[in-house]
């Protein structure tokens, strides 16, 4: 074949890729040349977490099994790459799910909110076992550490492990880091830090503030790093409790 012929036929196929800096085929691009590129790993290819399936943009959206970081989509868990598209639009939503139609398998990953329960504490760090990701229960053990200066996001070097956590406690945490084969975890934003905690009595503890929590039975206080979250039976218990207060006020007037 003549060169001339052979390079018009490499033009026609390949296309230089600003983002690899190398020549792809033509096929793994748009032909619309107002939109990215389209993922590089074929539909229906098995994924590890952690791997990068494309550019991110307003092109391109993570689905389930998939997030987002900088300016990629990644797997998050193990399974086979999925795409739909939304013409109107003009959006690919990429997700990562098995192939029977299970939920696929999770692992954790750096940016993900996870669910870990106390294991041992350190004046430097607590030590957890990471059982959910997300919504989804991990089958394998897993395990994390928080580290004295990721519990809060303000005046870290006046956080302390022991008055944050207890041994049992439930975390709420976001994975920042991977080290020595430990994920890394924070609880310094607002949502994040003890759910729930049992008291010394055997009782589900009450949060009294964003830093402690009391025992319904005791009236006993620890402090704790409180996830500032909303649960219904807290509402309860403080309903009930303000009635109680009442009581006990009129009851001392009525006395005197």
């Amino acid at each position: 074949m003549p060169k001339d012929s052979q390079s018009t036929t490499e033009e026609e196929e390949y296309e230089y890729d600003p983002e690899e800096g190398v020549p792809v085929p033509k096929r793994l691009l748009y032909s619309d040349d107002k939109q990215k590129f389209k993922p590089k790993i074929a539909t229906g290819t098995p994924c590890m977490p952690g791997q990068r399936i494309c550019i991110a943009n307003e092109y391109f959206e993570a689905g389930e099994g998939a997030y987002e970081f900088g300016d990629s989509i990644y797997a998050s868990t193990l399974g086979f790459l999925q795409t739909e598209e939304f013409a109107e639009q003009e959006l690919t939503v990429v997700s990562i799910k098995r192939g029977d139609g299970k939920p696929p398998f999770t692992a954790p990953y750096v940016g993900a909110v996870v669910t870990c329960i106390v294991l041992s504490r350190t004046q430097k760090l607590c030590r957890c076992l990471i059982t959910h990701v997300g919504s989804i229960k991990l089958d394998d053990v897993v395990k994390g550490i928080i580290r004295r200066e990721y519990i809060h996001e303000k005046h870290r070097d006046l956080s302390e492990v022991e008055t944050s956590f207890g041994v049992g406690d439930t975390v709420l945490a976001r994975i920042v880091g991977i080290s020595d084969g430990d994920f890394i975890m924070a609880t310094g934003e607002d949502s994040l830090g003890v759910a729930t905690a049992i008291s010394s009595a055997g009782y589900y503890m009450v949060p009294v503030g964003w830093t402690r929590m009391e025992c319904p039975k005791t009236k006993e206080t620890l402090p704790k790093k409180v996830a500032k979250i909303v649960q219904d039976k807290n509402v309860e218990y403080w309903h009930q409790r303000n009635l109680n207060s009442k009581k006990e006020s009129d009851a001392k007037t009525e006395k005197a």
